[in-house]
């Protein structure tokens, strides 16, 4: 199964990036995670390992596959975490709107689930998570 989402982030690309490069940042700015521990690595070292603890109890491990400062994305799957689903590879990567100044934040995944769950985790994965995890990041960088 493929989820895509695309949203407009109100900063320049740098900015962007500076809030969401390091693989253990991410709590600071996802208002879905409560806290964000690193298990092994550095925040930006392929094969780093962390664990989200998100506001309802649950955990999910993941490990961070790739990671571009130049290209302005990273990639990570995830090893544990109470969605049915398996094989998950997801990236997250901004790209600059010039024109404007903005930066359009990119997150997509794939990965297998079972044919009556697909649903069900596209508006988990694709709203809960990105677009609620975008959300998130643009209000943190505009101080809301």
């Amino acid at each position: 199964m493929h989820v895509f989402r695309s949203m407009i982030i109100e900063a320049v690309i740098d900015q962007v990036w500076s809030a969401v490069r390091r693989f253990d940042g991410v709590a600071a700015w996802n208002p879905g995670v409560d806290r964000a521990e690193l298990e092994n690595g550095a925040p930006t070292a392929t094969g780093t390992i962390r664990s989200l603890f998100i506001p309802d109890g649950s955990i999910f491990r993941e490990t961070l596959l790739a990671h571009s400062d130049a290209e302005h994305f990273y990639t990570y799957d995830i090893l544990e975490c109470p969605l049915p689903v398996s094989h998950y590879v997801a990236t997250h990567r901004f790209l600059p709107i010039t024109h404007t100044g903005q930066t359009l934040g990119v997150w997509e995944s794939w990965f297998d689930c079972a044919p009556a769950d697909r649903a069900e985790m596209e508006k988990i994965v694709g709203d809960a998570i990105y677009i609620g995890g975008m959300t998130g990041l643009n209000a943190f960088l505009k101080g809301d």
